[in-house]
């Protein structure tokens, strides 16, 4: 079940350490967290979305999700809603250096059980386009930074065999606005790999600092641009003890 293996997931991360990165990273990131005041070493974010919607086919699946991510890496997104009136639950994963898909419907149909080297390389690239929402990430050591110009950065992630990139963009003011990546896979087509964003809407005040709010990500398809996820983060907390 999706939910109790969230359950486990996280609570099997809370156990483990994390020995926090100290290396130099592009200014225009140490602009971003001193903007938003954020802590450079985070051993953990939850974050809580709301108002949130995933693209099931042709239609919108309205969803609340909690989601845990750690530095080690680890990401786990526990997804529950409903397609069509049928209560749905989900987990995107990605933990021990591999990535998971799993969608259920009442529990037991599978609409989807995706894993393997594509789900291993989008899991990474999708850990790397958060590392704003958990500084830790920023100075990992298995992350490689190159500035582009004053407002763009480029990375590189690595993790046991697997490797994704990106391109981190933020604004004149030093907020983070926008990742691009070409080493995404879709699952919804075949596993094909295509352009993929997320961006961010808008910011606000979360318990003292400045922090992502609303977010769309999107699929640029050789026939168009297909947005799939669009979502408000409703809380955020770093270094939980327990969910």
């Amino acid at each position: 079940m999706p939910g109790k293996r969230f359950r486990m997931e996280v609570e099997e991360e809370l156990r483990k350490g994390y020995a926090q990165g100290d290396r130099e990273v592009p200014g225009i990131l140490l602009r971003y967290l001193d903007l938003c005041g954020l802590p450079p070493h985070p051993m953990n974010l939850l974050m809580r979305w709301a108002d949130s919607r995933i693209r099931r086919g042709s239609g919108w699946m309205d969803v609340d999700m909690l989601q845990f991510n750690t530095p080690t890496p680890f990401r786990s997104v526990y997804i529950n809603g409903r397609l069509f009136g049928i209560p749905v639950d989900g987990l995107d994963i990605y933990s021990r250096s591999h990535g998971e898909m799993i969608i259920r419907a009442l529990k037991f149909l599978k609409l989807a059980d995706e894993g393997g080297a594509p789900m291993d390389q989008s899991g990474l690239v999708t850990i790397l386009s958060e590392a704003p929402l958990l500084p830790s990430l920023l100075f990992a050591e298995y992350i490689e930074w190159s500035e582009l110009d004053e407002n763009m950065v480029e990375a590189r992630i690595r993790d046991h065999g697997t490797a994704a990139g990106g391109i981190f963009t933020f604004d004149d003011r030093g907020r983070f606005i926008k990742f691009y990546t070409e080493d995404k896979y879709c699952a919804e087509f075949n596993m094909e790999q295509h352009p993929w964003s997320v961006e961010v809407l808008s910011y606000q005040d979360t318990g003292g600092f400045l922090y992502p709010s609303e977010c769309t990500a999107t699929w640029h398809l050789p026939d168009g641009d297909l947005k799939y996820f669009h979502g408000r983060i409703g809380e955020a907390e770093f270094n939980i003890n327990t969910l």
